[in-house]
């Protein structure tokens, strides 16, 4: 039999993201273009008319409308009822997987989470860039957010990660992009080393930090990028390992790791990627505030005079929040999902002739929501065929 108060929340649950899928879109819009998400309120973009009650009613609106202005008839973009319906069958798959009364109030951090993520995903779309105002909170809220599953779960809900396991997953998403990144631009720079010397936290905590959870576990790996922003602030200048030599001693160190003369090989790679994760995050983190305190009136030109990178930075935070909320396990499901999306729509659109650039964002987004929901049939599907479990 049906549980009447399980189908009124899913229909509340619907309800619920279309109208923040109707936020979202004055979100996508706005923040990109530093305007303020609350005033003025809605209006057409075109003559300025504000928008009444009835022509802010999620999908229906716009259908009743057939897409125009009410008053200039400017055409409408069909996106806003799909970013509607997006969010609104988001809300809805979490209420059904996770209800309250077997799981509590689970579904309120995936819930906010999610629609950040998706907000951040739709803008990188655009602007090829993912807001720090979006994407760091939604790792904090992420890691925060298991602390009330941990204790609203029960056995008969599928599995989120503990707090620890969020905290885990957060710094292995961060970890795994910030390691591609950072290697990826050192093969595409030849092997010369970067150009990029911010004071007193830069990337060279990553770096240093890379190298010594390889060679000691994670935690030394956090305490050698937090001696090098010591000395830093002691010398009053960036002191730093070259790029190239910092990698050589990657590499070494992961070999090394094969033998019995250092930690074994899965606790170098596991403290490497953690330790470089802490560092990105925390690095992110400073960087962000310190431009909310103190505008750099010159961001907008180093942006123009960046060194070719393999991974943008906004993916690392972004692999951050969903690591948060799968857990580094279907984290890796989620990576998985997302390069294989991107390469089969990368070919598609090659033999398209398309020539539009979609960024790893979406995919990246796409690959945690098919883990969320997919992951552990994945996980198990993946190790039935290798005979474990």
């Amino acid at each position: 039999m049906t549980d009447p108060s399980g189908t009124l929340f899913a229909v509340l649950a619907a309800l619920i993201g279309s109208l923040i899928g109707s936020f979202g879109n004055v979100v996508v819009w706005r923040l990109p273009r530093g305007e303020s998400v609350a005033f003025p309120p809605s209006h057409c973009p075109r003559c300025d008319h504000r928008l009444g009650p009835l022509e802010l009613v999620p999908v229906l609106s716009w259908l009743a409308l057939r897409g125009r202005c009410r008053h200039c008839g400017a055409p409408i973009s069909p996106r806003y009822p799909l970013v509607e319906a997006l969010m609104a069958a988001v809300f809805l798959a979490v209420a059904l997987v996770w209800p309250p009364l077997t799981s509590g109030l689970a579904f309120l951090p995936l819930w906010i989470v999610l629609a950040m993520l998706i907000m951040a995903a739709l803008i990188d779309l655009d602007h090829y860039i993912l807001p720090d105002a979006l994407t760091l909170p939604a790792v904090a809220l992420g890691v925060l957010g298991a602390f009330v599953t941990r204790e609203t779960l029960t056995s008969a809900a599928p599995d989120l990660p503990t707090p620890a396991a969020a905290l885990v997953g957060a710094l292995a998403g961060a970890g795994v992009l910030a390691l591609i990144n950072r290697v990826g631009a050192l093969v595409l720079r030849r092997f010369a080393d970067t150009k990029e010397r911010l004071f007193p936290v830069s990337l060279d905590q990553v770096n240093v930090a890379a190298v010594v959870g390889a060679l000691a576990g994670p935690w030394w790996g956090v305490a050698a990028g937090a001696a090098g922003v010591l000395v830093n602030l002691l010398a009053r200048r960036t002191v730093r390992l070259p790029e190239p030599l910092a990698y050589g001693l990657w590499a070494v160190a992961l070999v090394l790791s094969t033998t019995t003369f250092t930690v074994p090989t899965v606790t170098a790679v596991g403290g490497s990627v953690l330790a470089a994760g802490a560092w990105a995050l925390i690095g992110a983190a400073y960087w962000w505030i310190h431009d909310l305190v103190k505008p750099d009136p010159t961001a907008e030109q180093a942006e123009d005079d960046q060194e070719p990178v393999a991974m943008g930075f906004g993916d690392v935070k972004l692999a951050a929040a969903l690591g948060a909320l799968l857990g580094w396990e279907k984290l890796l499901v989620c990576v998985l999902f997302a390069v294989v999306l991107g390469a089969l729509f990368g070919v598609i659109g090659r033999l398209a002739g398309g020539k539009r650039v979609i960024p790893f964002g979406p995919y990246l987004l796409a690959g945690g929501l098919a883990a969320l929901f997919f992951g552990d049939a994945t996980i198990r599907w993946y190790l039935g065929m290798l005979g474990v479990g």
